[in-house]
């Protein structure tokens, strides 16, 4: 059964913020989102901005600006066919595919992500 959300990031480029709203559809339930189940805010920001990188602060960073995901809202799928003919909406699956292989997390946090050190 597929559940459909409007999932809001920001970026904070200097002193100016600013905020992107992503219509997506997903096997995922609101809770596995919420864990991040198979890290899927990392390959959705690396999808949005390009290539992440976590500094040691937790914080992930495309070039000189900070990104994260700011919300999830659950949306019907009536909004979500509405959202796709207004400004697009994504299957969930296609974005970890097109972002999963461009982020990397802090050295402190390999481990976490099942990644280990190249030494």
């Amino acid at each position: 059964m597929l559940n459909y959300f409007l999932i809001t990031d920001i970026c904070r480029d200097g002193e100016h913020e600013y905020y992107d709203y992503v219509p997506i559809e997903t096997e995922m339930t609101f809770q596995e989102l919420q864990e991040n189940k198979d890290f899927w805010k990392e390959s959705f920001l690396a999808w949005q901005f390009g290539w992440i990188e976590q500094d040691d602060f937790d914080d992930w960073w495309a070039d000189l600006r900070v990104v994260s995901v700011y919300g999830i809202q659950k949306i019907t799928k009536q909004q979500y066919k509405m959202f796709d003919k207004l400004i697009g909406a994504w299957s969930l699956a296609h974005i970890i595919e097109e972002g999963e292989n461009d982020w990397m997390p802090s050295s402190e946090n390999l481990e976490h992500y099942g990644l280990k050190e190249v030494e």
